[in-house]
């Protein structure tokens, strides 16, 4: 039987405590509504059961999409783009309540914070190939780039949590709750102006413009590329200005901390994007390719993701699952020498990876069930 945490991980679990901030305007200004939502909501209701459903929204929304627009680009009917939209904001605001309803019918745990981060790193994938296709944009360089723009702060943000025990969703002006409502936006207007309003010319309106080919896509990609470098830059400063040894004692428990280990899991995660933006720069794709790439490059991204959280809720060393990596290494090469048909190498490790992350994420969460004495989809009683 796979066994994906030890005896010590498990018990390093147990100790966890969850410690966010950043929070935006944004966020305080929907507390309100989240609260008043979470009353409603009853009181069997499992916390990781609201996370679930939001996320099974956005993947009909996900497939929808895929069905209309295989490649995406082209134009899909007007309620896809829409249902996308509102998968989005479905899932946002789910994701939010998940923890009010765990303290409200005393259910929390700590495998409903990996539950609900490791649920993020999947929707992650599902919103980014919304707003690929919402912008009418076949798989290229400037697509690559849009790409890695999100993926890269928010693998950054848990990197940031596990050298220094804070979850910072923004940095006080611009954090998930925005970015997330940005790329919902995105797909609206497309549902509701048609995604040709994406390749209006920026000289349209300001005439001296002086780049005459740029459109508002264009002008998208870049806000999200300045966004995630402002972002990354204030990750790097909050992490490099701490000496580690400002992390609590019980929060450092058996994790590599120092400067040398920040730079070598910093390594690890800038490895995965650079995969990345090899593969998802492709374009010379074969029908059918297009989601396909993205897709394995979203179930890598996943599992990296999923193990540096657990590995910062264990207080374990950061161990990145190499085998995902050496999938990924092996696409993105592949994609650069064309030694294969890259179409079956796409399919080939799009099967690799749904059967390795399904046994991975399962494992785990028996693991975690196991050792708590908890369900993961009902609420255990509490033991007097």
């Amino acid at each position: 039987i796979m066994q994906v945490l030890s005896q010590r991980a498990l018990e390093g679990l147990r100790t966890y405590v969850y410690k966010p901030g950043g929070y935006t305007w944004l966020d305080h200004a929907h507390t309100p509504f989240w609260n008043w939502l979470t009353a409603q909501l009853p009181m069997w209701l499992a916390p990781n059961l609201i996370t679930l459903s939001g996320l099974l929204v956005t993947f009909v929304a996900y497939f929808t999409m895929w069905y209309e627009i295989p490649e995406f680009a082209g134009v899909a009917p007007r309620y896809a783009y829409i249902f996308a939209g509102a998968s989005i904001l479905i899932y946002t605001n789910l994701d939010c309540i998940d923890g009010k309803q765990a303290r409200r019918t005393n259910s929390s745990s700590p495998l409903g914070q990996l539950f609900d981060h490791g649920c993020d790193a999947i929707a992650l994938h599902v919103m980014l190939t919304f707003v690929q296709a919402a912008i009418n944009m076949p798989s290229s360089v400037l697509t690559s780039v849009a790409g890695i723009a999100v993926y890269l702060p928010w693998m950054v943000s848990h990197w940031e949590e596990y050298h220094t025990g804070i979850l910072m969703y923004g940095d006080g002006h611009f954090g998930i709750l925005e970015a997330n409502y940005v790329l919902a936006a995105v797909t609206f207007v497309s549902g509701i102006f048609g995604p040709g309003i994406w390749d209006y010319r920026l000289t349209n309106l300001v005439a001296t413009w002086p780049y005459k080919d740029m459109g508002l896509k264009h002008a998208l990609i870049i806000f999200a590329a300045i966004v995630a470098l402002v972002q990354f830059y204030g990750q790097m400063r909050r992490v490099f200005l701490n000496h580690w040894t400002s992390l609590p004692a019980a929060e450092r428990g058996h994790k590599e901390l120092g400067n040398a280990a920040r730079l070598k899991h910093l390594a690890y995660a800038l490895l995965l994007m650079a995969l990345g933006a090899v593969y998802l720069a492709d374009d010379k794709l074969k029908p059918g390719q297009a989601r396909l790439a993205t897709l394995l490059y979203g179930l890598v991204y996943a599992v990296v993701a999923t193990q540096l959280i657990m590995d910062h809720m264990c207080k374990e060393p950061f161990r990145p699952p190499l085998f995902p990596l050496s999938v990924l290494a092996c696409a993105a090469a592949n994609s650069l020498a064309e030694v294969v048909d890259s179409r079956m190498v796409a399919v080939g490790g799009v099967a690799i990876m749904v059967v390795y992350y399904g046994i991975y994420v399962s494992t785990i969460v028996n693991q975690v069930c196991a050792f708590l004495g908890i369900k993961c989809f009902s609420i255990t009683p509490k033991r007097a």
